[in-house]
């Protein structure tokens, strides 16, 4: 019978199809790796709140540039293609405000590998990290990052064993159910040149 952290990672991390695998758990977080739904391998490391199923992860793929951030919940209904403002602060970090993607009940967004260095060695020394979603009416999630270092260094060691890929330095408000958009949903917003950078403040409200 799989372990409740296999399922876990499954939920936290993988679309239809994918076929991933937990290799180590580290305080909260589950470390991840197998085929995608493209049939790279991936890496990655996540994390799911018991309470509502709302769950947070990382992954990188074979090939890209780019880390992989996810958020989703199952109590979502986001239209295919939503822009969606995310704002993340590390610890007492200056916040990194992101243009994400919704797709029904997940929310995702990519950071370049050259920006990584910078989020990772907060995402080691904080103790916690704030999810905002500045446009929906979902409250703020707040991650505990107990286990974040060690799971980093797993998810660095997947990496660097991938093919053809060079290492890098790796609840529900009163009143009814909340979502991370608005009433108006927006189209996709392309990036801003230079995304991903920390910014001071975050996105706008719709």
């Amino acid at each position: 019978m799989r372990s409740l952290p296999f399922v876990l990672a499954l939920a936290i991390a993988a679309p239809a199809h994918a076929e991933l695998s937990v290799t180590a758990r580290f305080g909260g977080w589950d470390v991840f790796h197998g085929a995608g739904t493209d049939g790279r391998q991936v890496c990655g490391i996540g994390t799911t709140n018991p309470t509502d199923g709302r769950a947070f992860s990382l992954r990188f793929s074979a090939g890209d540039d780019t880390i992989t951030f996810i958020s989703d919940k199952p109590s979502w209904n986001i239209p295919e293609g939503t822009g969606i403002p995310v704002v993340m602060q590390v610890g007492l970090e200056q916040p990194w405000t992101e243009q994400a993607t919704g797709h029904t009940d997940r929310v995702i967004w990519s950071m370049p590998r050259t920006t990584v260095p910078l989020f990772d060695a907060q995402f080691r020394r904080a103790s916690s990290m704030t999810l905002t979603f500045p446009a929906g009416s979902e409250q703020p999630w707040v991650i505990s990052l107990r286990g974040s270092s060690a799971a980093s260094d797993a998810m660095g060691r997947c990496v660097t064993g991938l093919p053809q890929a060079a290492p890098v330095t790796a609840p529900p408000a009163a009143g009814g159910t909340t979502q991370p958009f608005g009433t108006t949903p927006e189209p996709p917003a392309a990036p801003a040149a230079g995304a991903g950078a920390p910014v001071t403040s975050p996105a706008p409200t719709h």
